[in-house]
């Protein structure tokens, strides 16, 4: 058995890290009506059992949906993210999803993996940008209170490791 490899540390790459979470969760409540919207699809005109696959009975026009919320979601997640791999182990190549499965049992899949990153990001670092976001938000609260900047100071002075 081979040992397993250290893999890339999970990072959020945006500056904003609030931001990010709060398009993270928009994100995955779209995909949980995504899911409702394909549970409950009558079958699509566009199947003919002699010359399609099953998945055909979504229709065209819902699996097009279905590529777009995918692949903004693919956008999002490489525009905000490193180290984000492990949410795709053992994804098949593009197209990404078999061409012959009903939506239904592929938005699923989704939900997971956006429910995993979620979780993630508690543990996620953050970049340097995000830091020096917080430093500037430190360094306006110091120049309007300035009271309160002679006590974090005194503090820091008194006891520089804590």
């Amino acid at each position: 058995m081979e040992p397993m490899k250290p893999r890339e540390l999970l990072t959020i790459t945006s500056p904003n890290k609030g931001w990010v979470v709060n398009k993270l969760d928009e994100l995955s409540r779209e995909w949980e009506r995504w899911l409702e919207t394909v549970r409950h699809l009558p079958d699509s005109p566009d199947y003919n059992p002699q010359t399609c696959k099953e998945a055909i009975k979504d229709g065209f026009a819902i699996r097009q949906l279905h590529h777009v919320l995918r692949d903004k979601t693919l956008v999002f997640i490489g525009n905000h993210f490193s180290g984000y791999e492990f949410l795709f182990e053992n994804w098949p190549s593009f197209p990404h999803e078999a061409n012959t499965v009903r939506l239904a049992n592929i938005v699923p899949d989704w939900i997971r993996r956006l429910h995993t990153l979620s979780q993630s990001i508690e543990y996620a670092r953050v970049t340097d940008g995000f830091w020096r976001e917080k430093g500037k938000q430190l360094a306006d609260a110091i120049v309007k209170a300035p009271d309160k900047a002679a006590e974090i100071a005194a503090a820091f002075l008194k006891n520089p490791m804590a």
